[in-house]
């Protein structure tokens, strides 16, 4: 029997070590075959760095292969991103995922799955009325953008800047501010957050969590009937 393929088309550029590894923990790979295509795979680093960000609203972050952070900007990822969906398109894939939490509505095509709608659909589900959103994201820069993304009427949301590859001490740090905030629900908002984090992280706040990355994989082996 043939296994599933899924396609992940990341923000900067593959592989994405980390982020395969949080796939492979719910889609083991005896299960599915995933490919990794990233945004930005055409750039050198000159490239890259030339493709840094021109504002807060064009900010994005995302892990190299190396495992360094960098940020870009999302006008720049955009484009790469449309070239990176039609080499997806003449792959054979039985599901193809954004994964970045960033919105990309010009990018909308059928049979293209984005990140940033799973995890959304998955807040709405958890918490579809009033209540307290705690969200963690990569940047301070990204706090404004993300409290008008997410709060709603009845909703209140809190943004609590965490870099997906901090250490023990700054997560530590940033769950305690985030239980001060006293969220009914907590998103790590950002594809690069990993499990370790989530469970350190939640060990301090002692709410409900989400992980984007697991969102969208348990997703992916749903649909793929992986």
């Amino acid at each position: 029997m043939t296994r599933p393929s899924i396609g992940l088309l990341v923000v900067g550029q593959a592989p994405r070590p980390a982020l395969l590894a949080e796939f492979r923990h719910v889609l083991p790979e005896a299960a599915a075959d995933i490919q990794v295509m990233g945004a930005l795979d055409h750039l050198d680093e000159a490239g890259l760095a030339a493709a840094a960000p021109t504002g807060d609203g064009d900010t994005l972050y995302t892990t190299l292969p190396s495992g360094r952070s960098i940020l870009l900007s999302k006008k720049a990822v955009t484009e790469g991103m449309g070239k990176r969906l039609d080499d997806l398109a003449a792959e054979s894939i039985d599901v193809a995922i954004v994964a970045c939490t960033g919105r990309f509505p010009s990018l909308e095509r059928a049979g293209v799955h984005f990140a940033s709608d799973l995890v959304s659909g998955a807040v709405e589900a958890c918490l579809p009325r009033s209540g307290k959103l705690g969200v963690f994201i990569p940047t301070p820069s990204q706090a404004e953008a993300c409290v008008a993304r997410w709060n709603r009427s009845g909703r209140e949301c809190h943004a609590i800047p965490l870099q997906p590859d901090a250490d023990d001490a700054t997560i530590t740090a940033a769950a305690e501010a985030m239980a001060a905030a006293a969220p009914d629900l907590v998103i790590h908002d950002c594809i690069s957050y990993t499990r370790a984090s989530r469970q350190l992280a939640a060990k301090i706040h002692g709410k409900p969590a989400i992980l984007a990355a697991a969102i969208c994989a348990r997703f992916a082996a749903e649909l793929s009937g992986a």
